[in-house]
């Protein structure tokens, strides 16, 4: 009687302690990863840092409406700037400047940004990239700047989004 009445304590406890720790990663998840994205891409600088890159429409009502693109740096030492452009070449020398938008990434209630991610808006990525042609990020971080080729298919996306 006293053995099953403990497991059954532990049991329920078990359960809301997992419970707790799902409800805590779903709330972070909802932070940090943008809702909807319509491609999404590990990515490397030439330094070797990796990040997750995802593209999507800004889901929040408060922000301006349209394609943002967030970079997540996997390594939690680096730290992104949350107010300097991201830069968009390619090798026949076209130029963009991205907005940044990382004040996007949480709600407008003061939450702190997340050190590691950097929103940037999409709008500005006119006229339309090549398709044909590679495109470099170059982006500010604590690590200085971090310049990072994309494939021919992340490019593409690029410019079926513009």
């Amino acid at each position: 009687m006293n053995m099953t009445i403990c497991l059954d304590w532990f049991g329920c406890r078990w359960r809301q302690g997992l419970a707790g720790l799902l409800a805590v990663l779903l709330a972070s998840l909802v932070l940090v990863a943008p809702a909807a994205a319509v491609d999404s891409w590990p990515l490397s600088d030439e330094a070797g840092h990796r990040f997750q890159a995802s593209v999507f429409e800004q889901p929040f009502p408060e922000y301006p409406s349209g394609w943002r693109l967030r970079l997540n740096a996997l390594e939690a030492d680096l730290v992104l700037d949350h107010t300097d452009a991201l830069q968009v070449s390619d090798a026949m020398g076209q130029r963009w400047t991205l907005g940044n938008r990382s004040e996007e990434i949480v709600p407008p209630d003061g939450t702190p940004i997340p050190a590691g991610s950097a929103q940037f808006d999409l709008e500005a990525l006119t006229p339309r990239p090549s398709d044909a042609i590679p495109l470099r990020f170059t982006l500010t971080s604590s690590a200085g700047p971090l310049r990072i080729d994309l494939n021919p298919e992340q490019t593409l996306t690029l410019h079926d989004l513009a």
